[in-house]
């Protein structure tokens, strides 16, 4: 079944994005069920806190999610024709090599295979390798203690067994303190279109949409204007905190630069008798202009053009991506995901390659054997051939034995063939059937069968 995985920071809104995608898939009458693989299904005895605790409850959860995920993909491709389940991996998804693994499986189904890079602002993809931290992170880290805080009063009085039952407003968890969180940002591995495994990749960014929750759009209200108005004023802030602070530096006053020599000296000539030096003053021969342009026909300078020609595009770019942003803004999500959706299942599914198809294995005898077969098939074509009388320019049909008491194979000739022709033909049987093995072992009327619609390929 094709598959959809998610990557993103923590509590940047992968959960919610996946509610809302499961829903707008269902809506087509291509997908018929949606499977939705995340830590509380992988995991259902732990809660998130408990799953990114340490470094071995990272890899026994990624461990979880991975079969969890192979599961769904391989059962489905094996058992369904024309399969309509869609597979959602809700998850951080933050190593790369572990995204290929995701994708190996998907090309061994056979299936289609996509990422989609969930971001909290459009500011994670230059943060994600620096030291300072996005807006995105820090909301999201107030946004995790808020949960925290409401599911810890909502169990607190709950005892261990009910604390792990997961209800309807603990399928998103929580992590358990800011540093956590900063160490997963920071090992997090952003994802590239370049890389196979990783295209078709699509970059959501949840706050440059209308505001929206796992149902779908809401409606605008002031609340949600002043949220996003406040996120995107951060935003322009921590851009312009750099710059502000060069401008308030004092620039230390640059000594005067001292006019430098054009660095060339005169030719000196040695007199052959004397020994004294004399500087050539030959004059040098410099054609001078015919007439001056006038003022106004003047060349422009190139350097002056190029800097015009560049304040000309910058200012056609910046009225193009502000046409882009306002287009970006006034979209919802419901759009988003619908664009989504009709570019991935437009994508050909996933051809498993020649180095991970099965091999099968052959006998330790499976060669002799063949080489029996065909020596005995090369004598019971000529042997037909005698009976039939077929003659040379003219052809026939004759009936071979597959097996010696077994069912017999009509062969159409447009010309007899002769013992020398039918060597060649066994002989490069042998050099393909020694790479390329039947699946169904050794059967004689199998490979008999085989040889045959070799040799009438060849005819």
């Amino acid at each position: 079944m094709p598959s959809i995985v998610l990557a993103g920071h923590p509590c940047v809104g992968k959960t919610t994005f996946a509610h809302l995608l499961a829903k707008r898939a269902l809506s087509r009458s291509t997908i018929s069920n949606v499977v939705h693989i995340s830590e509380s299904t992988a995991c259902p005895d732990q809660t998130k806190a408990e799953c990114y605790s340490n470094s071995h409850m990272e890899k026994t959860t990624r461990a979880a999610l991975k079969s969890e995920f192979d599961r769904a993909v391989v059962s489905s491709a094996a058992n369904e024709e024309g399969s309509t389940t869609l597979v959602i991996l809700d998850s951080l998804n933050y190593i790369k090599g572990y995204r290929y693994e995701l994708f190996c499986i998907s090309k061994a189904a056979g299936e289609r295979h996509g990422v989609v890079w969930v971001m909290g602002s459009s500011s994670d993809e230059q943060f994600n390798s620096a030291s300072t931290e996005s807006s995105s992170d820090v909301l999201a880290k107030k946004r995790n203690q808020e949960r925290k805080e409401v599911m810890q009063k909502q169990f607190g009085q709950q005892d261990d067994n009910e604390k792990k039952s997961k209800s309807e407003n603990d399928l998103d968890g929580y992590y358990e303190d800011d540093e956590t969180m900063n160490q997963l940002v920071l090992r997090f591995e952003p994802p590239d279109s370049k890389n196979r495994w990783e295209n078709p990749l699509f970059k959501v960014d949840v706050t440059s949409v209308s505001p929206w929750d796992r149902n779908g759009t809401l409606e605008v209200s002031a609340s949600c204007d002043q949220t996003t108005n406040a996120m995107k004023t951060m935003e322009i802030n921590d851009a312009s905190k750099p710059n502000d602070a060069a401008a308030e530096e004092k620039v230390p006053p640059q000594p005067a630069k001292k006019k430098m020599g054009s660095g060339f000296k005169r030719n000196k000539k040695k007199l052959p008798t004397g020994g004294k030096t004399v500087t050539s003053t030959a004059p040098v021969n410099v054609k001078q202009p015919s007439s001056v342009e006038p003022a106004g026909r003047q060349s422009v300078p190139s350097s002056m053009a190029k800097r015009n020609l560049a304040a000309a595009s910058a200012l056609d770019d910046s009225a193009a991506s502000s046409t882009s942003v306002a287009s970006k803004e006034n979209q919802t999500m419901e759009q988003v995901i619908d664009g989504i959706l009709d570019s991935f299942f437009s994508q050909r599914a996933l051809t498993e390659g020649m180095s991970t198809l099965h091999q099968f294995s052959a006998e330790s005898n499976a060669l002799n054997q063949v080489d029996n077969i065909t020596h005995r098939m090369n004598s019971e074509i000529l042997k037909a051939q005698k009976l039939a009388s077929v003659s040379a320019g003219v052809g026939g049909k004759i009936f071979v034995a597959l097996t010696p008491n077994g069912d017999r194979r009509p062969i159409n000739l447009s010309k007899p063939l002769y013992m020398n022709e039918l060597r060649n033909f066994r002989r490069q049987f042998l050099k393909w059937i020694a790479a390329h093995p039947l699946a169904d072992g050794t059967k004689e009327d199998r490979i008999a069968d085989v040889y045959i619609s070799y040799v009438e390929s060849q005819i």
